[in-house]
């Protein structure tokens, strides 16, 4: 076991019979859906006895004894907290990485490293007079740097630290309303929903440089979308991916010869709305949301982080083609912060940090259709 703890922690190890590298392995399996084996009972461990496994642990590093004695659980989670978020750090770093590698939009779009704090990680530009796009630190991402690279010259993307809390999500979760999978993937669900935010300004930013002849507007014409579909392949010698969200994708298939459709292309349209291959060219469906919970009478599609007017066409190449470069220091980190009030008591809040930066390399070029 390399992690150091106190004489509490390893107490509760010593009594659970069990060692971190156990536990750790616990929480990812049961984080991320794994079925859990028990080689000693040859059994399969449910569900719901792995959460209560963890449950017990947790409340037990933590010196819990009664959840119903609310003061006694604050002053727990004020004294205990850190041991405990030293053992779950590790597993919600698993989970945001298995998050990223398993998303098809991701894997599309994105040249992502991941390094160690400190460490320097350098992309290398293939292509000849290709522009770099890096967000200012603090700028909520409306302030780029643009730069003009040479082919054969190397890059290293800025990180920047990324903060959200979690305080309600940890409570409840001691408390026995949500179960670990849902505590875990609620803090891995906000940062890989900031990193989404990043790299989707990233690409309407660098979208704003392609040549007209890769960008069309208005209701979708097949001969006009096949033209920029042709262009895309043939500029980056490769196949290409159309992607958008659920709504941007619904109109391909107003326009697709659905005569020669298989079956399952015609099964697709009636379970998602969306073909899935359009003459050939497969379509990637990219989640979005509301930017915020304040609407308007009716929905526009720029009330949503990813635009729902829009559709992308991408080339299909390894990852040092790829426009949007990531660089990820891992290393989650969860604090205990005290937010003080007048007239209540103090409440304990925790926020989880986590360092990274993307930027853009506009060299090959892609497509795009506003719809």
């Amino acid at each position: 076991m390399g992690k150091k703890f106190n004489e509490h922690t390893m107490a509760v190890f010593s009594a659970m019979n069990t060692d971190y590298d156990l536990m750790n392995n616990l929480m990812q399996d049961v984080a991320l859906g794994r079925e859990i084996y028990d080689a000693e009972t040859d059994r399969v461990i449910s569900k719901a006895e792995a959460n209560a496994t963890i449950l017990d642990f947790s409340r037990q590093i933590l010196g819990i004894t009664d959840i119903k004695d609310t003061k006694a659980v604050r002053r727990a989670m004020r004294d205990n907290a850190r041991e405990w978020f030293d053992i779950i750090e590790d597993t919600v770093d698993k989970v945001i990485e298995v998050g990223f590698k398993e998303n098809d939009w991701f894997t599309e779009l994105v040249d992502y490293k991941s390094i160690g704090f400190g460490d320097r990680q350098d992309f290398v530009i293939e292509d000849a007079d290709a522009i770099l796009s890096v967000a200012k630190a603090g700028t909520s991402h409306n302030d780029h740097i643009l730069q003009r690279l040479r082919a054969g010259q190397t890059i290293s993307i800025p990180t920047d630290l990324y903060v959200v809390k979690v305080g309600a999500d940890i409570n409840r979760y001691i408390l026995g309303d949500v179960d670990w999978a849902k505590l875990v993937n609620a803090i891995a669900i906000a940062f890989t929903t900031e990193i989404q935010n990043q790299i989707y300004a990233e690409i309407g930013t660098v979208a704003t440089s392609l040549p007209s002849r890769f960008k069309g507007t208005g209701n979708l014409i097949k001969a006009d979308l096949d033209s920029i579909i042709q262009d895309v392949a043939a500029w980056n010698s490769s196949d290409v991916v159309i992607m958008g969200t659920k709504a941007a994708l619904s109109k391909i298939s107003a326009i697709a010869d659905v005569q020669w459709a298989a079956v399952d292309q015609k099964n697709s349209v009636m379970n998602t709305g969306n073909i899935g291959i359009y003459d050939g060219t497969r379509l990637v469906q990219v989640p979005t949301r509301f930017k915020s919970r304040t609407l308007g009478a009716t929905s526009q599609p720029t009330d949503f982080v990813f635009p729902t007017n829009e559709l992308y066409i991408l080339p299909v190449i390894g990852d040092a083609g790829k426009f949007i470069k990531m660089i990820d220091e891992g290393d989650t980190q969860i604090i205990e912060k005290l937010e003080r009030g007048d007239y209540t008591s103090d409440l304990q809040t925790y926020q989880v940090s986590r360092r990274f930066g993307v930027g853009s390399v506009l060299g090959r070029y892609f497509g795009q259709w506003t719809l």
